[in-house]
């Protein structure tokens, strides 16, 4: 007999994704959404999905919301989802089958990354391996960004990427999707940073952008793997220079003040007074003709 378990998918903003995504775990016994205050019809679209919809504070991170999703599943078996993430039907199908019989404790699915709104496995990033399926236990939460995970057992299996069961991931449509999500999540304090190495700023970034290179398998320095790579090794810069923002212990705003406070003080200082103390503002005239 089959062994119950339980889905979540954390989600914002998600209306035209989710249905996709809550269809490829439409196997599991239980089916739970928490939607952190989406403004779209999110919460509408999951209502006619899930078999639960919770609704929670908006967050930046998913990472801040999958311990109180996991605490809201009645099995011992979870499989979850980011809600830009659908299992391919070869995975739904390879998860279902497993628990008749587990032969681990966690599973670990491959990631097809679409970003600028495509795959392609000669990109750095393939293959490469996510957990999305545990026995309770097996697996602990937590509010890190980017390592908010811990594995609790060594029963792990990394499912082959020529099976065919896999995870979609459609995350990024173009640049600007990129940078903002880069943007939100280099902003977390709470977050994994890249290792500097000893590098100076410079060295550094001509570093990264060789290492995600030298992990794509297409020559052309034009082509689309050589884009995505730029475009991590950006998020790597972003992260770096963020760091090194901390360390300068300068804060841009309050530097942003003593500036208009010196503009204003040398203004004051060269401009006619009206007598009631404020200095007279300059009189513009149209020119005739």
């Amino acid at each position: 007999m089959r062994t119950k378990i339980s889905a979540f998918v954390v989600t914002y903003n998600r209306a035209a994704m989710l249905p996709t995504c809550l269809r490829g775990i439409g196997f599991a016994d239980e089916v739970i959404v928490v939607d952190k205050s989406s403004t779209d019809d999110t919460p509408a679209v999951a209502t006619g999905l899930a078999d639960r919809v919770l609704i929670v504070p908006w967050t930046p991170t998913v990472e801040e919301t999958r311990a109180y999703a996991l605490a809201q599943c009645a099995h011992d078996w979870i499989v979850f989802l980011d809600d830009d993430e659908c299992l391919s039907a070869e995975a739904s199908q390879f998860l279902d089958n497993e628990l008749q019989e587990p032969r681990a404790d966690i599973y670990a699915l491959p990631l097809r990354h679409y970003i600028l709104g495509e795959h392609d496995e000669r990109a750095y990033y393939w293959p490469e391996h996510h957990v999305r399926c545990f026995r309770r236990g097996a697996v602990e939460f937590g509010p890190t960004v980017h390592a908010g995970m811990t594995m609790k057992s060594d029963r792990v299996m990394k499912v082959s990427p020529d099976a065919g069961a896999c995870i979609h991931h459609l995350s990024h449509p173009d640049v600007a999707s990129w940078i903002e999500r880069t943007n939100r999540y280099t902003a977390r304090r709470d977050r994994v940073r890249v290792e500097q190495d000893g590098l100076s700023l410079v060295a550094f970034a001509h570093a990264r952008i060789d290492y995600w290179l030298e992990r794509t398998r297409d020559p052309n320095p034009d082509g689309y793997p050589a884009a995505v790579a730029l475009l991590r090794a950006i998020y790597d810069m972003v992260d770096r220079l963020k760091s090194w923002e901390d360390t300068r212990g300068k804060d841009g705003a309050t530097l942003f003040a003593e500036a208009r406070a010196r503009l204003d003080a040398a203004r004051a200082a060269i401009q006619p007074r009206k007598p009631g103390g404020s200095a007279t503002p300059p009189i513009f005239r149209r020119r005739p003709g």
